[in-house]
């Protein structure tokens, strides 16, 4: 099919702001054709910190920014920590033969999370925090022509056309009990896909008239994913950290409207409905979302450096949509990174005070090609730029 000769080269830059991203602001159109399938495309949602490691996340803890992956970390706030994201991404899309291409690039709202401590023991050190945000889960965004000829009618041009996505807002909080944290994210995961498939006949004699079938659906949730972290002392400057988190598969009501119907396109682009085959608003249903889980482990040299790995894995294969299945595939990742700080000790010298990141990770999607999942690799790097001593 036409979406599977496409392929898609990305780019990703990630800044961390220090104010609030109002996500009117942060907008784009990402021609994405892969997002047809399932919620569409699923975001890496990840804090700056953990993009620049391979997306390593589940076994770590940063005392200034909000990990939200795994919400035992909470319980290592020091402070009260605004963390917001925005990214820039660039695609290029070509077709099978590379004749064609198709270049977007936008800035992209990432996520908002506010963590804060509720309580320290008597060393200062932080045994319970909480945490708050909101951030996407996917997207819906594709706008595509395919052109042809019917074998004994005539030529065709059909559009492909899908806007939506998907959101979570959470709550979460993290208490630790001497080298054992625990932690609990529950919230609200909401969203609406709207498909649209439209073939004209292509005459220039003949008029006929176009068809369009498109459905409408819009979904929520209630969730809830937990995790632990695990410190074991390796000596006096290293340690080692497990970390584990998992969620539930879940189902979540759905509502869709559904239209099949002939028409003339107006002279604004819009639709002029002739004959109304099918119409059907408010069709309740569910949808299934994947359980998934994910494990890692850290070896931390405190104060210089930090290396680990990590696996993860959601169940893609149970995604149900009003009941019926889809060609997916379970989706796995392997993660592998760290970073470096030069020096903790006082210097003149600005990059030894920079921490520096680095990370790579391989996997294959949920998306299926002959059988075959799609497969996803990436290098990272990423830099902490102090700004004042």
């Amino acid at each position: 099919m036409l979406f599977s000769k496409l392929m898609l080269n990305r780019f990703k830059a990630y800044l961390l702001l220090p104010s609030i991203c109002i996500a009117s602001l942060c907008f784009g159109q990402i021609n994405s054709p892969y997002s047809r399938f399932g919620l569409g495309d699923m975001y890496n949602s990840r804090n700056v910190v953990n993009k620049g490691m391979g997306g390593l996340a589940t076994a770590t803890f940063d005392y200034q920014s909000v990990n939200f992956i795994n919400p035992a970390s909470y319980s290592r706030l020091q402070s009260v920590t605004l963390d917001v994201g925005i990214e820039y991404e660039s695609r290029t899309m070509r077709n099978a033969t590379k004749t064609e291409k198709y270049n977007s690039a936008n800035f992209l709202y990432n996520y908002f999370a506010l963590g804060m401590p509720l309580k320290k023991d008597k060393l200062g050190a932080t045994v319970w925090g909480l945490a708050l945000g909101l951030r996407p889960v996917s997207r819906v965004n594709y706008n595509l022509t395919e052109t042809g000829r019917l074998p004994g009618i005539d030529s065709f041009a059909t559009n492909f056309e899908g806007n939506g996505g998907a959101s979570r807002a959470f709550i979460g909080t993290g208490a630790r009990v001497k080298n054992v944290s625990f932690g609990i994210n529950a919230g609200f995961l909401f969203g609406q896909n709207d498909i649209n498939t439209r073939r004209t006949l292509i005459n220039d004699t003949v008029a006929y008239f176009s068809t369009r079938f498109q459905q409408q659906t819009a979904y929520s949730k209630f969730f809830v994913d937990a995790g632990v972290q695990w410190e074991i002392k390796a000596s006096k400057k290293a340690r080692f950290l497990l970390g584990a988190n998992g969620y539930l598969g879940q189902n979540a009501n759905a509502t869709a409207n559904i239209r099949r119907e002939t028409y003339l396109p107006s002279a604004t682009g819009e639709v002029d409905s002739l004959d109304v085959a099918l119409s059907q608003t408010g069709v309740e249903g569910t949808i299934t979302f994947p359980a998934g889980y994910s494990l890692g482990v850290v070896f931390d040299k405190m104060d210089n450096f930090f290396v680990g790995v990590e696996w993860e894995q959601a169940m893609w294969s149970k995604y149900r949509f009003f009941g019926q299945t889809e060609n997916f595939a379970n989706s796995s990742m392997f993660r592998i990174g760290g970073q470096w700080i030069p020096t903790m000790l006082p210097t003149r010298n600005y990059f030894k005070r920079v921490t520096y990141r680095l990370g790579f990770y391989s996997g294959r999607d949920f998306l299926q090609h002959n059988g075959s999942p799609l497969p996803i690799w990436a290098f990272t790097a990423g830099a902490a730029l102090p700004v004042r001593r």
